[in-house]
């Protein structure tokens, strides 16, 4: 009888060496192991493994795996592409609305935060609070005021207006002469 050990046996049946360990595992295919480290199969029992090995398996020879494989890094690059594309595409229909500038002069259209609080009454802590917990939107940015003031925060139309419907019940509330703010302002 003629023996091959499990590299061999693998190589012959087109398989990798896991498969035939498998197999050997779970006894559906015989081995003898003369030695602790040496495992040897009869070719008897390879060949009658053979046609079995497993409902689905499909032998193929190395040129059809070569094409298979070819046509599957194909089809990934193509994969590829199509992410990149998906990805580029949202930049090129993005609204015409200018950048936001988060830096530089305060624009005409944001109010500092800070100051419209005390314009209105409202304790600083009050407000940075509200801020921290998304109760009052408020922009944030490293503008510099008329006077060289730094300003951190800063509230645009949709914020003077929630800072209003906000407080507006509170009782030393102060209303200035642009109250109700957000009302008469187009957001």
């Amino acid at each position: 009888m003629e023996y091959v050990n499990i590299m061999e046996a693998a190589r012959q049946c087109g398989v990798s060496d896991k498969t035939i360990r498998r197999a050997i595992h779970k006894g559906t295919l015989p081995a003898h192991f003369p030695q602790p480290n040496r495992c040897e199969i009869a070719i008897s029992d390879l060949e009658q493994f053979m046609p079995g090995l497993s409902p689905g398996h499909v032998q193929v020879s190395a040129e059809d795996r070569i094409t298979a494989l070819e046509h599957r890094v194909q089809v990934l690059e193509q994969q590829v592409l199509d992410l990149w594309s998906q990805r580029e595409a949202p930049k090129l229909h993005r609204s015409s609305r200018r950048a936001e500038h988060t830096t530089g002069p305060l624009q005409r259209n944001l109010v500092s935060l800070l100051a419209f609080a005390r314009l209105h009454s409202i304790t600083e802590t009050t407000v940075l609070t509200h801020v921290d917990i998304s109760l009052l939107p408020a922009k944030r940015g490293a503008w510099t005021d008329h006077d060289g003031t730094v300003i951190t925060m800063a509230l645009d139309a949709k914020g003077r207006q929630a800072f209003y419907l906000l407080y507006r019940e509170v009782p030393f509330f102060l209303r200035c002469e642009q109250c109700p703010h957000g009302y008469l302002d187009t957001v």
